[in-house]
């Protein structure tokens, strides 16, 4: 979710809606939808750690120094393959020089394990599990690269180039370029371009195979997203609009084989490339249509819908009345292991109210793959009217399995923008999030949402910290199969509701977890650092004019 520049152009009347958008994200922390010396000890490379016992049955609260920094990346990962809990930090400090920092728990503190710089020429950062090992994984121009723990020196994995633009303000981001897409259980790189997508997948060995470039260019290069004067080719990849472009990859199943494909919508057509039985990818796709009717692919595509509107019509909706379908994606949402269609539809006169509902056409087997009908066979309302601005991140969707049963859910969130809430995000400090829960069952949904909440951080328009933008993170905590629900609204407090059986998704009250809150929200992560099954919270606190903190929360 993004932070609040948005509305405070609206109040200079100079709409810029190239916000800071983190990567990664997931997006709303709802992943929503992954060491570090006192002052003093820093130059020597020292970590040190303070570990408090507090009153609390959930965690173990450990807090840890850094260094100062103009900006810093926290990633997680198993990176000696230790099992023990590791994370990295990515550091560029005051003069502007990069460090690259591994950090471990030896069971009573937290230890260095590599204290070094980083090669200037990085842009940005990933963690892909290679070779069984989980590794830190740097792009510079021209080349992929895999951090060594032990001596520090990167090592080379594959050769391309992509048109990234860095920027100063963005230091050396996370930027999600690392996954499975086979199914083998190693991660495979894939880069978006203006003209397509960089495919290297990974083998036994941990060597990565050919590049392969494979799906359709943008439909969008030529085109202008509202408030910028370049075109989106021109403007190139960014640590804003990356996500976007990976947005466009779809990954199912399509001919149901037994083995995920990768998709792309080609303006009237899909593009499949099947999988073979190596774990490859076709070189040539084969195509399909499909009778669900929407207008593009991806809700980035709603920032080259304004246009030249104005931004007192697009606030006071003097526009024309507009609707617009989008292809949101493809989940098994009735956990009849074939994926189903899901397009989101928006309606109104301004882009900060519009109405969504979403569609979900149930996939079907047919002779040549998966078929969708043009009827939907379920459809449900978004909360909130942010849906027009969900490109920026006040909106946003997560289709995951939350409470174990082995069939997807839906998780939707959108900062509320309505007038008083905008004024009170300007004025008060106070940002408000409307969350919905969504099951479909037995092939059936009544449209009506499972469970509500309204998230709002508290109206305090002296307080010099600025705004608080609420923390949602979703996560099993305990250990029970269920996902649980982590909100902070406070900034030292964070609610944990529980997942629990039944129609509830969450327990109706929640446990208080004393914890320092970052005021902007991508600061705080969820993972399972120690391998034990349970999922644990980290935050950092950078500061640029003295000493920083990151504070973990280790599950019980």
């Amino acid at each position: 979710m993004t932070h609040l520049r948005l509305w405070l152009h609206i109040v200079d009347f100079t709409i810029s809606l190239r916000c800071t958008i983190h990567r990664g994200r997931p997006p709303m922390n709802l992943h929503w939808v992954f060491a570090v010396p006192a002052l003093a000890m820093a130059l020597a490379g020292c970590t040190s750690a303070r570990t408090a016992q507090r009153d609390n049955a959930l965690f173990e609260t450990h807090e840890i120094e850094t260094p100062a920094a103009m900006h810093q990346t926290i990633l997680a990962g198993n990176f000696d393959g230790s099992g023990r809990a590791q994370l990295a930090m990515v550091i560029v400090d005051p003069s502007r020089s990069v460090r690259i920092r591994l950090i471990a728990w030896d069971g009573e503190k937290w230890t260095t394990a590599l204290d070094g710089r980083l090669d200037p020429a990085v842009l940005f950062v990933d963690v892909a599990r290679i070779a069984g090992y989980d590794r830190l994984i740097t792009y510079r121009r021209g080349s992929v690269q895999w951090l060594d723990p032990e001596s520090g020196e990167q090592r080379p994995l594959v050769d391309l180039r992509i048109p990234y633009r860095a920027s100063h303000e963005d230091g050396i981001p996370q930027l999600a370029i690392a996954r499975d897409l086979n199914g083998d259980g190693r991660d495979d790189l894939l880069l978006p371009d203006t003209d397509g997508f960089w495919l290297a997948l990974q083998s036994e060995d941990g060597s990565f195979g050919p590049v392969q470039k494979l799906g359709p260019g943008d439909p969008f290069a030529n085109a202008k997203a509202y408030g910028d004067k370049r075109t989106y080719a021109h403007a190139g990849i960014t640590s804003e609009n990356l996500s976007w472009y990976l947005s466009r990859v779809h990954h199912f199943d399509f001919d149901l084989d037994g083995r995920q494909d990768l998709v792309f919508w080609d303006g009237d057509r899909f593009l499949a490339y099947r999988q073979d039985e190596f774990g490859g990818f076709d070189v040539s796709p084969g195509a399909f249509t499909t009778e669900v009717a929407f207008d593009f692919d991806g809700s980035y595509g709603l920032a080259f819908q304004f246009g030249d509107a104005s931004v007192p019509s697009m606030l006071l909706g003097f526009g024309p009345q507009t609707e617009h379908t989008i292809l949101q994606g493809f989940h098994d949402l009735n956990g009849d292991e074939v994926a189903d269609l899901v397009t989101l539809t928006l309606e109104g006169r301004s882009p900060f109210r519009l109405r969504g509902r979403y569609n979900v056409h149930f996939g079907r087997p047919a002779p040549d793959g998966v078929s969708f009908p043009a009827t939907a066979d379920a459809s449900f309302k978004s909360p909130g009217k942010a849906g027009g601005l969900q490109p920026w991140g006040y909106a946003s969707q997560r289709f995951f399995d939350f409470d174990g049963d082995g069939v997807n859910d839906a998780a939707i969130g959108a900062v509320d923008i309505g007038l008083g809430n905008m004024v009170g995000a300007m004025v008060g400090n106070s940002v408000s999030i409307d969350l919905a829960f969504y099951r479909i069952r037995d092939g059936e949904h009544t449209g009506k949402p499972d469970w509500t909440r309204r998230v709002r951080s508290p109206f305090k328009p002296l307080d010099k910290r600025g705004p608080l933008f609420p923390t949602i993170l979703a996560g099993d905590v305990d250990g029970d199969g269920r996902s649980d629900l982590l909100i902070g609204e406070r900034w030292d407090e964070l609610n944990v509701f529980l997942g629990v059986p039944g129609k509830q998704p969450v327990a109706a009250r929640p446990i208080s977890v004393a914890a320092p809150l970052p005021g902007d929200e991508r600061n705080a992560r969820i993972a399972d650092l120690d391998g034990d099954g349970k999922e644990d919270v980290y935050i950092q606190h950078p500061s640029a004019d003295g000493p920083g903190r990151i504070v973990v929360l280790m599950a019980r």
